[in-house]
């Protein structure tokens, strides 16, 4: 067979093509945003043409729906949108809201006294819908992330003298950060003292060599926001894509069917994804959407040539199990 060549795809790979995918979760930070923070014409293109082929579409972000709403007004008014990691759930972004889940604030006001003693500055989010502020109290020590995250939310971050004025009232969560390795040490003591609260890690965008932890309320997770509109629309985690960049997406990356890690996230959440898409500048998203979600169930006329995304098409077609590729 000269000039064909056999290609690196897996078995799964070319199984995916068949499957009936009809419901995409996206990541925005990192995956539905360039670094550029913005969207792109094709990527919007896309999404417009999932839903417009009867595709369910939902947004699933760590934001809250006050920092969220300028990402979710340029997306499809039908999208559904998961906010808080999954504390609150909605239809659209002006639709009904599905869940709304705030910690009390008992258990909220002693995380808080846990993490100060602890030497730690948490920050405390107003509740869920709204969620319009978040709260601090002065820096104890120099933490780069926090800073940089104090000034990037402007007005809605509020100095307050004492954190415990605020939790009069449930709040959707509190958030700390520091070293890799010292969130990983606190998750393992919260998690060993509290078993009704969820920990959420993540790689901060805003400081290089900073992961921030949110405590959140029990059952608050993406992949717990897909179960709760995949059973609203009677579609079955098989017939799931999930797409994102960072640790807070690994959840809901393997809850879905089709699990995706786009080719900027960390080496440890690309190599737990069944596939990798090019990157959030390289529109990841649309390219997931255009052969993956939209041509599912078919066989298509064109494969990408490893697992990782090269940049490029060739032609290609089945030969027993095996797939070649002229070149």
């Amino acid at each position: 067979m000269d000039g064909w060549e056999r290609s690196q795809l897996s078995t799964f790979q070319l199984l995916t093509c068949l499957l009936p995918y009809s419901f995409i979760a996206i990541d925005i930070d990192g995956t539905l945003l360039t670094s550029q923070r913005v969207i792109s014409a094709r990527t919007l293109t896309a999404i417009d043409a999932a839903i417009a082929a009867g595709k369910h579409v939902a947004l699933c972000t760590g934001r809250s729906l006050h920092s969220g709403r300028p990402i979710a007004e340029q997306v499809h008014p039908t999208a559904m949108l998961v906010f808080h990691s999954g504390a609150l759930i909605l239809e659209a972004l002006d639709g009904p809201i599905l869940q709304a889940i705030n910690m009390p604030c008992a258990l909220a006001s002693d995380l808080v006294n846990y993490l100060k003693q602890a030497g730690y500055d948490p920050l405390v989010y107003d509740p869920v819908p709204e969620s319009h502020h978040v709260w601090y109290e002065s820096a104890r020590s120099v933490n780069a992330w926090r800073a940089r995250y104090i000034k990037a939310n402007g007005d809605k971050a509020r100095l307050v003298l004492n954190l415990e004025d605020r939790l009069h009232i449930d709040p959707a969560q509190i958030a700390v950060s520091g070293s890799q390795s010292a969130m990983h040490d606190l998750r393992t003591q919260l998690r060993s003292r509290w078993h009704t609260i969820g920990l959420i890690l993540s790689r901060s965008t805003l400081a290089p060599g900073y992961f921030f932890l949110e405590i959140v309320p029990e059952r608050v997770s993406k992949a717990d926001a897909l179960a709760v509109l995949g059973a609203m629309h009677g579609v079955p985690s098989a017939e799931m894509i999930s797409i994102g960049d960072n640790f807070n997406d690994l959840d809901m990356i393997h809850y879905a069917g089709l699990g995706v890690a786009m080719d900027n996230a960390p080496e440890e959440v690309k190599t737990t994804a069944d596939l990798i898409a090019p990157s959030n500048d390289e529109e990841g998203v649309a390219y997931i959407i255009e052969n993956f979600l939209l041509t599912s169930g078919t066989l298509q006329a064109f494969f990408p040539y490893t697992h990782k995304y090269t940049g490029a098409y060739f032609p290609c077609f089945l030969n027993g199990i095996d797939l070649y590729l002229y070149e």
